[in-house]
């Protein structure tokens, strides 16, 4: 027994020099890389397999980031906020250094202007200010490639910015009419929702977003969609800190939770989440299509069990 293992330790130091000079090295972090060989998309899986979960789809062209090759088949990467797996074959090292996951656009007279390739002077699409554009990379030139609503092209850098929740986005929320007396005065809201069990998502193409579950409370299930496209939608966590009694004024605590940065026909989110009795502790924010920013409280229906976004 001593002999074969000596003999196997043998053949195996004899090999290293073989597996060191390979082109693959398991664990060897590579940076951003991007996306190839394929035709329209490829999946960012849960775990390694061509079985599992996909927690996104990866378009032709995209820049995936904090990649690092987990296997000689696959490689870990992050997209869009999520960590997974993606088929070596579909990838290669990105030679671009300045890339972001979002950006927000400035204000830029009449929009900020879009080109369809990276030397091209010819506009073919204007973009409004403060709208969330995904998966930019900066270019030698001064142009940025972004995606957004669907569509890609290169835009002048002087009009993106990184985009950053925590300098666009509050800690506290104050609702300054009652509870149960308040009168939304705002424009009609763009964004459903629906129960998960009534909204048929094995149609789309969905994102998931899942709060750390209770022992106390079941999870409540329930889908946002829209017949359009809308920007940084959050869901914040709230607390009631203040409420004065005889005005009706009420300061929550807010934590941002999630961020699905477009949400559009074909792509809704379905959301399980902790839904606390009377008191709403869960609010959504987003852009609509004219660029105007709604929070919303999400409740549930005493009457039916429905679910319910009450703007303010």
């Amino acid at each position: 027994m001593i002999k074969r293992f000596a003999l196997f330790l043998c053949i195996l130091l004899a090999l290293l020099p073989l597996f060191a000079s390979a082109e693959y090295n398991p664990f060897e972090y590579v940076g951003n890389m991007e996306v190839i060989n394929c035709s329209e998309w490829v999946s960012l899986r849960e775990v390694p397999s061509t079985t599992a979960k996909r927690l996104v789809k990866v378009s032709l062209g995209s820049i995936v980031h904090n990649c690092y090759a987990f296997t000689d088949e696959w490689y870990y990467a992050e997209f869009d906020g999520y960590g997974g797996y993606i088929l070596a074959e579909y990838l290669r090292t990105s030679e671009n250094e300045t890339t972001f996951s979002a950006m927000l656009t400035l204000y830029c007279d009449g929009g900020v202007e879009v080109f369809p390739t990276i030397n091209s002077d010819e506009i073919f699409d204007l973009i409004p200010e403060n709208t969330i554009v995904r998966n930019c990379h900066v270019e030698n030139n001064g142009r940025v490639y972004v995606e957004y609503g669907g569509k890609c092209g290169f835009v002048e850098a002087d009009y993106v910015e990184a985009y950053n929740h925590l300098s666009h986005f509050p800690s506290q929320i104050t609702l300054l009419t009652n509870l149960y007396g308040r009168a939304y005065e705002g424009p009609a809201s763009s964004l459903k929702i629906d129960r998960a069990e009534d909204f048929p998502l094995a149609a789309y193409d969905y994102s998931e977003y899942e709060q750390e579950e209770t022992d106390d409370i079941p999870m409540a299930e329930f889908v946002l969609h829209s017949d359009t496209t809308l920007n940084h939608v959050h869901l914040f966590n709230t607390e009631l800190r203040d409420w004065d009694g005889d005005t009706g004024e009420a300061i929550y605590d807010a934590a941002l939770e999630h961020i699905q940065y477009q949400l559009d026909p074909e792509h809704p989110l379905m959301i399980r989440a902790v839904m606390y009795g009377d008191m709403p502790n869960l609010v959504v924010g987003y852009r609509d299509e004219a660029g105007y920013y709604h929070f919303a409280f999400v409740e549930i229906s005493g009457e039916d069990g429905s679910f319910m976004l009450n703007e303010f």
